[in-house]
């Protein structure tokens, strides 16, 4: 198991003995001695980042941002702006190949990242120029150096490696449930030039992208805004009147709590049973003008049982509202028995994050006394200020997402779940289980955070940052975006090796843990100069 993390003390040993391999044994920089070490002269103020194989060190970078740098030293003058220098490049000849290099490269970023500067410089050897390129960096500076070892000074800023070719094998791929994977096409009309919201060519796109989404949810009248899921919420709270029933399905079922309450609604709140499915009796109790449930609890990725509201609904005239946000593009559903069904474009759509969805059974009334943005008769079609490449992206998401792509969730999640399994970790799938997102809580002494982290430099982003989460010592994997079945398969084969192989860890991510919040009750590097 590869893992990168930055060095602690105990790990000066084995870094003296990796800078001696490299820089004195394999580059001939320094002068050998009896114990085979060799100290960096700026072994104190450096940082090092290292990479471990089942614990032990194959690969090391060390970074500084203290002037004068070694470059500064041996008087190569720096690029204008902020940078700190990256040295002592290592990587032990069994661990020369993409996955280990592509580590540390992710650390040097994230320490830029971090650090605020503009990027980084670097002395690369000469016979590895055509790798430094491929990953954006370029010449500033003569070669400096001896005959025997010949470095070239390089610079790497963040978005000059965006540009790079070797970008994509960096950029880790969202196995998110939100921002989530794009596809080429859908990133491409991202790109395109704004035009004006209120021409032909606007209302087109949003004619066809609302037809679309019509057609998908089963209901007959869409209104699109500009924003997150949370103005679509507020859209439909301030379209309910009555006194209703919320149900307390966990962390968001419970911000539909809030929703409610800022806008001064009456209401009863009713959880989910400990078998998660709603208790009806109790519903129907309160006589509800409305109830309003969230489909997929994000928190959990556990389903509501839509069918006992679809019932309820044939029987009363309640109106039902469903916040689907987590739910809509991961499984074909019917909608058509509810009132409000509210979903937004950077979920299981595939689009960007930006535009918020109400959907309606019947066309919404004009509301005077509510806020302008929130009344969505107004949108007829587009009322305010919308951004067209949004819309346009969207027109192609949604021409991309066919039943088979939504049904093709639930086999990668068969797969992820399997793969977990087959590698001795034992989970629970059972009929509440969304196909779109999955929630794995860690045994105790081992950290989310952590495991998160690990997965951020093998090249994969899964949800682990959340408080929620972090109270809970749990991760969560998406198969919301353009993922495939080997992302799933790689993602499980890493989380079930790292938990039967870490029995401890050793950081706290600061948070006292408890229940996830249910319901109340590429290529080998020689080196660089040092």
């Amino acid at each position: 198991m590869l893992e990168f993390r930055r060095a602690t003390p105990g790990d000066a040993p084995a870094i003296h003995r990796l800078n001696y391999e490299t820089f004195v044994e394999e580059i001939p920089q320094h002068h050998p001695n009896a114990e085979r070490l060799l100290v960096d002269r700026f072994h104190d103020t450096n940082t090092y980042w290292v990479g471990l194989a089942d614990g032990q060190l194959v690969a090391m970078c060390a970074i500084r941002d203290e002037h004068p740098f070694s470059l500064e030293q041996k008087g190569v003058t720096l690029p204008p702006g902020e940078w700190i220098e990256v040295r002592l490049l290592a990587v032990t000849p069994a661990y020369r190949n993409t996955r280990t290099f592509a580590g540390l490269m992710r650390a040097m970023l994230l320490e830029a990242t971090d650090r605020g500067v503009e990027g980084i410089v670097i002395s690369g050897t000469v016979r590895e120029q055509k790798l430094y390129r491929r990953f954006g960096f370029i010449p500033f500076a003569e070669p400096v150096g001896t005959t025997e070892a010949l470095y070239v000074p390089m610079q790497l800023t963040r978005s000059r490696f965006m540009q790079s070719e070797t970008a994509r094998t960096l950029r880790p791929k969202l196995l998110l449930a939100g921002p989530v994977e794009l596809s080429p096409q859908v990133r491409a009309a991202l790109g395109s030039q704004p035009s004006p919201h209120r021409s032909a060519e606007a209302s087109r796109l949003l004619h066809s992208v609302q037809s679309k989404l019509s057609a998908l949810i089963k209901l007959p009248h869409i209104y699109t805004m500009l924003g997150s899921g949370t103005i679509a919420n507020d859209a439909v709270a301030a379209q309910l009147t009555g006194r209703g029933v919320i149900i307390d399905t966990g962390e968001f079922g419970r911000r539909l709590v809030d929703h409610a309450n800022r806008v001064g609604l009456e209401f009863d709140v009713v959880a989910l049973s400990s078998e998660r499915r709603l208790d009806m009796k109790q519903i129907e109790q309160h006589k509800p003008d409305w109830i309003w449930t969230v489909h997929c609890e994000t928190s959990t990725g556990k389903l509501v049982d839509l069918d006992q509201l679809r019932q309820y609904a044939h029987a009363y005239p309640t109106k039902i509202a469903i916040d689907a946000i987590s739910a809509v593009g991961t499984m074909v559903t019917d909608y058509s028995f509810a009132h409000f069904v509210t979903f937004v474009s950077g979920k299981a759509l595939r689009n960007a994050p930006g535009l918020a969805f109400v959907a309606m059974r019947e066309r919404a009334v004009p509301n005077p006394s509510i806020p302008r943005y929130l009344d969505l008769a107004a949108y007829n079609p587009i009322a305010f200020t919308q951004s067209v490449p949004l819309i346009q992206a969207m027109d192609v998401a949604l021409s991309e997402l066919t039943d088979a792509e939504m049904k093709a969730h639930q086999t990668k999640l068969d797969l992820f779940v399997h793969e977990l399994m087959r590698r001795g970790i034992q989970v629970e799938c059972k009929d509440d289980q969304s196909p779109g997102i999955f929630s794995l809580v860690l045994p105790d002494g081992q950290s989310s955070m952590e495991l998160g982290r690990q997965l951020g430099f093998h090249g994969y982003h899964i949800q682990y940052e959340s408080d929620y989460l972090r109270r809970a010592n749990c991760i969560q994997v998406s198969t919301m975006g353009w993922t495939t079945t080997r992302d799933m398969q790689q993602v499980a084969s890493y989380i079930a090796t790292w938990i039967q192989k870490k029995t401890a860890t050793p950081e706290s991510d600061g948070f006292k843990h408890g229940n996830l919040g249910g319901p109340n009750g590429e290529s080998s590097d020689r080196g660089v100069l040092s």
